[in-house]
């Protein structure tokens, strides 16, 4: 390439280089002034102004903040929600900090609360199953009983605390019974060994034993609240009924 021709396209770049650095730094300068000047300038005129974040807050008081920007604040509707009470605002528009001019109507969606539900039907699925129908629908499984029963198999839910169909909340507390299955005369006796003691009682309701004395012991080695013996061996028949005496540790004072 000839050497004249080079030094052209060398200041051809060299100048579109300077052109595109100005027209940059002009650009940045120009959103500067416009946000530190020219926008506040606008909104302090009274020709616009940040909408205020009323989300969470009671409809009465997002009502009366809005007002006092010279805002209208207009009920939009309701929605259910499980995290906001009944009466507080869970959506809101336009959206927080978008700039409009004075006496722009906001328009608020209001929380109904938690939604009603039926209550699902879970006699008749296996416990398993009914620990996941419980979770699949938000509801709390409080407590599990075990009953033996000629009629229901074994680990099938007989009966439930709240009746199918009843209208229910996310976080409704939940029992449940589930058969034990034909009563036998001997049942065998769980391993019950480094198990929580609700695990262990748990498994001794399964079992068809009765949880008898709880002696605690302290050590630190194992998680508090953790079997250490069981009066009776694991594997070893007992009478139906029997009780089984627990050793259990505790945290030092």
């Amino acid at each position: 390439m000839p050497k004249i021709l080079k030094e052209t396209l060398q200041n051809l770049t060299r100048k579109r280089l300077i052109l595109l650095g100005t027209y940059l730094i002009i650009l940045f300068l120009g959103i500067l002034v416009l946000d530190r000047f020219i926008m506040p300038w606008y909104t302090k005129h009274g020709e616009a102004l940040a909408v205020p974040n009323v989300i969470a807050q009671r409809f009465e008081d997002a009502k009366e903040l809005l007002e006092l920007q010279g805002l209208k604040a207009i009920k939009a509707g309701e929605k259910n929600n499980a995290q906001l009470p009944f009466g507080y605002v869970v959506e809101q528009n336009p959206r927080p900090n978008r700039l409009v001019k004075m006496g722009r109507r906001v328009y608020l969606t209001i929380s109904s609360g938690e939604r009603e539900f039926q209550m699902p039907n879970l006699v008749g699925l296996s416990e398993t199953n009914a620990r996941e129908r419980l979770k699949s629908y938000s509801l709390l499984l409080e407590d599990i009983g075990y009953r033996y029963s000629s009629e229901e198999p074994r680990d099938v839910v007989m009966a439930q605390s709240k009746n199918p169909e009843i209208l229910v909340r996310v976080g409704t507390a939940i029992e449940i019974t589930v058969s034990l299955g034909e009563p036998t005369e001997n049942v065998i006796v769980p391993s019950l060994l480094g198990r929580t003691l609700n695990v262990a009682k748990r498994q001794l309701q399964k079992a068809g034993l009765v949880l008898g004395k709880v002696t605690y012991k302290i050590d630190d080695e194992y998680i508090p609240n953790s079997v250490l013996i069981q009066s009776l061996d694991a594997g070893t028949e007992a009478a139906h009924g029997d009780t089984v005496d627990l050793l259990v540790t505790t945290l030092r004072q």
